[in-house]
């Protein structure tokens, strides 16, 4: 196993530059991402101070990685995601009913020490996870902590309150488990950028998970995306989005991969997380990673546009 001092480490990877990025504007940002042109580029995840890969691994999404009958497959997308640089990994346990994390734990085993490793739970009580929910989690994904641990799918303001019930919801349970040093930091995902800027007025959240991609599918309020990117990023809490494809229907309105991502990459995001359903895709996809320059405001205004038409 791990020790802590790992866990230290991963809660203070990229400090020493913290008061720099702070100081810059998010155009400098995007315009100074310059590395070795074989490594996929990094952003800090807000105060987290962790460099993630602006592409990272969703293991959800009906892929490989959440089908046991598919396990093999699965493990070794996430295999080669790691070969390729990959430094951050999402999954839940609701994916695939515990499938998923069983299998990224399959590589987790040997690799841990390479990723910064993110799940998630849709318990909604102190008790039920304090019972079994995080060490289920753990054992599947054979860790003994969590770098991010995500409350789960909060969608509206009453959810939130369920969760951030400081008597019967879980929310003592996270503060309990990230003083233990069993998890790193607390994120909260959603569909709903309403309620992710509620959450973050109500509780000192580390990380947001937020849906984005250009055609607002899987979107509650895709015209409140960019008020709550600005209240992230002005809170300093990372921002990582998904459904950029939203499972091929984003593509099926004539905007390409190229564009779904770049137009997510375009915004105050740290990394762009998606699932991937091979390993050729996945390869595909990490050289666009590697290839983005951000889109103007005009670019991102006309994606939006073709795509909601």
């Amino acid at each position: 196993m791990t020790t802590i001092d790992r866990r230290g480490f991963l809660r203070t990877a990229a400090g020493a530059s913290l008061g720099a990025v702070l100081g810059s504007t998010w155009t400098s940002q995007l315009k100074g991402q310059a590395l070795a042109q074989d490594a996929i580029p990094t952003r800090r995840l807000g105060k987290i101070g962790y460099d993630a890969t602006i592409f990272s691994l969703g293991a959800g999404g009906n892929t490989p990685i959440m089908d046991l009958n598919q396990r093999e497959t699965g493990a070794a997308i996430v295999h080669r995601a790691l070969d390729l640089g990959i430094n951050y990994i999402d999954t839940a346990a609701s994916y695939g009913n515990g499938a998923s994390e069983l299998i990224v734990g399959d590589v987790m085993k040997d690799r841990r020490d390479e990723v910064f490793l993110a799940t998630k739970t849709r318990q909604r009580t102190a008790e039920g996870l304090l019972e079994n929910e995080f060490e289920q989690s753990c054992e599947r994904l054979q860790t003994d902590y969590i770098d991010l641990y995500y409350f789960h799918a909060v969608q509206t303001s009453e959810d939130l309150d369920t969760v951030l019930d400081r008597n019967a919801g879980p929310v003592t349970v996270f503060e309990q488990l990230r003083e233990e040093g069993r998890i790193g930091h607390i994120g909260i995902s959603s569909h709903s950028s309403a309620t992710l800027m509620e959450a973050m007025d109500r509780y000192d959240f580390d990380c947001v998970f937020v849906t984005m991609n250009p055609a607002g599918l899987s979107m509650n309020d895709p015209e409140n995306l960019r008020d709550m990117l600005a209240m992230a990023q002005e809170k300093d809490i990372g921002a990582v989005a998904m459904k950029i494809p939203a499972r091929g229907g984003v593509l099926e309105r004539g905007i390409s991969m190229e564009e779904s991502l770049g137009y997510a990459l375009s915004l105050p995001i740290a990394t762009a997380n998606i699932g991937i359903s091979s390993v050729e895709i996945l390869e595909e996809n990490v050289a666009l990673a590697k290839a983005f320059t951000p889109f103007d405001d005009d670019k991102l205004t006309e994606l939006e546009e073709r795509a909601r038409s």
